[in-house]
């Protein structure tokens, strides 16, 4: 998805809905507080959402330790306005040819379907999902029209706030910026941020809810929940996952807590250091997100290894052309060979674990992606892990369940630490035989 905007996902906050509240704790005085607004009344008007703006700024800054450099602006925006903009963002970051790649690269390794728009997919996953998000560009917060009563609405702009005051700090744009072209570390750098902004909007929900001035009764409706997951199973898993993780493993990530108890991650607070050191030197793939030890721990540090991989599409001959190129990383080889690919249900609900034991080891990979004028495809994808033993592990689940999974992977050689894989449309076998 574009760099550009930070969204609020409604499934990141269904870890949060399913959460049984007991009573709360005793109220304290809040310097802050403000009526709460009337269920029965209109969405937030521009007042409204100014208001709680001047509520919630110092309390996030409050509960980050970091002060506001400058004033953060913001609207309300329709999910139609929303739309138009994010559609103009997909035309921005990616442009026709690279869009229509990445859909080739997908359909080849069996993540969507032939035929499925990418962008479309994306936009109509987003438009029931969005609940605000913060623009970079511009440095200004949106609430979404359909997301902006209750307590829900406060706890979105303490995440999306936090994303603002994160950017203030450390250019959340130059992060992108640096991670553009490898989708692998462009998740852990969205893992970073995202992380970020739960980890601080679930803090606040919980001291707001102990401290009564947010209500748990109104964070949600089942209505709302139901409509939602029923957009998301629309949606192909590996969309859902890779969208949604960042949430819920980038908490995980900033928090360094590996207990799958949500309470205990929600509760606590991430070290200041461990802040500024992610935004500085940001993760560089999904294997030290889902495994944290190889990039918090100096003894276990593990960055990616540099493949080279040449492209070939002249010696395939005329109309063919490379159309896409980029990294699967950890959380891609999973998809393919893990046992059980986990439900939308499961990930919205912060209980997928990635981690599997035919991707674990994985060391770096790369695939470049060819498409003809005519419309063959195929792709030659190269992956480099750990030991022999890890390759060997890897290559036998593929040919196990990442071919099902897969049905246009042709063909998987093994030597020693590599694994390379070779993939093609039916009317492009053949064409293997060139390369």
């Amino acid at each position: 998805m574009p760099r550009s905007p930070f969204l609020l996902l409604a499934w990141a906050f269904l870890p949060v809905f399913s959460l049984s509240w007991s009573s709360p704790l005793q109220a304290q005085e809040d310097p802050y507080a403000i009526p709460m607004e009337d269920e029965d009344e209109g969405g937030l008007t521009q007042e409204e959402l100014e208001a709680k703006a001047e509520v919630i700024l110092p309390r996030v800054a409050q509960m980050r330790g970091w002060a506001w450099k400058k004033p953060v602006p913001v609207g309300i925006t329709t999910p139609d306005e929303f739309i138009e903009f994010a559609s103009k963002s997909f035309a921005e970051e990616y442009g026709s040819e690279r869009l229509a790649g990445l859909t080739s690269s997908y359909v080849l390794l069996g993540f969507m379907e032939p035929g499925l728009d990418f962008q479309q997919t994306m936009l109509d996953m987003l438009r029931s999902q969005v609940g605000g998000y913060y623009d970079p560009d511009t440095a200004k917060f949106y609430m979404m029209s359909t997301f902006n009563k209750g307590s829900m609405a406060d706890y979105i702009m303490a995440h999306e706030l936090c994303h603002a005051l994160d950017d203030q700090y450390f250019d959340l744009n130059a992060l992108f910026d640096a991670a553009k072209g490898n989708s692998d570390r462009e998740f852990a750098v969205r893992c970073v941020a995202e992380g970020s902004a739960s980890s601080l909007g679930n803090l606040y929900l919980m001291r707001g809810i102990q401290e009564q001035w947010l209500d748990s009764s109104d964070l949600m409706d089942a209505d709302m929940v139901s409509a939602m997951m029923g957009s998301m199973e629309q949606v192909p898993p590996f969309f859902v996952i890779s969208l949604a993780l960042p949430y819920i493993d980038g908490n995980t990530f900033v928090v360094r807590e590996t207990s799958a108890n949500v309470m205990a991650m929600m509760m606590k607070t991430p070290a200041d250091a461990d802040l500024k050191h992610m935004f500085a030197q940001p993760p560089t793939s999904s294997e030290q997100i889902l495994h944290p030890e190889k990039y918090w721990d100096e003894a276990s540090f593990d960055p990616p290894l540099e493949v080279k991989l040449p492209d070939v599409h002249a010696q395939l001959g005329a109309g063919w052309r490379l159309a896409d190129t980029d990294v699967l990383g950890e959380l891609g080889c999973a998809m393919l060979t893990m046992k059980n690919v986990p439900t939308a249900m499961v990930v919205s609900a912060g209980g997928a674990r990635m981690v599997a034991p035919a991707s674990a080891g994985w060391g770096g990979d790369l695939y470049r992606c060819y498409v003809h004028e005519d419309g063959r495809a195929m792709m030659h994808w190269k992956t480099l892990w750990d030991t022999e033993a890890d390759a060997e592990e890897f290559a036998q689940a593929l040919r196990s369940r990442g071919m099902e999974r897969a049905p246009l992977m042709r063909r998987i050689d093994l030597e020693g630490n590599r694994v390379e894989v070779w993939f093609a449309t039916d009317d492009a076998v053949a064409d293997l035989e060139l390369l």
